[in-house]
């Protein structure tokens, strides 16, 4: 029953993070410009990329997920080794 669990959960982790990073909405909030007074224009950069909370969980979700599957994998692959199965 264990041996049904950890991977389910694994899998289960996986998936939230990939439904919470993919709909998180984008781009986190974050206002400011820049002002050059020679110019007399203001600088907006368009290709700087804020990921929200939302996004970071999502992505942290998944690692862990990722990582527990491969714990899991390490483990019965070495104790399948160690009694001789394979």
């Amino acid at each position: 029953m264990v041996a049904a669990v950890v991977p389910g959960l694994a899998l289960a982790a996986i998936a939230a993070g990939i439904l919470m990073a993919a709909g998180a909405g984008g781009t986190g909030e974050f206002g400011w410009f820049a002002y050059a007074p020679l110019s007399g224009e203001a600088y907006v950069p368009s290709a700087v990329l804020f990921l929200g909370p939302r996004t970071y969980a999502g992505f942290a979700s998944l690692v862990v997920g990722l990582l527990a599957l491969a714990f899991w994998s390490g483990y019965r692959t070495g104790s399948a080794r160690s009694t001789g199965r394979s």
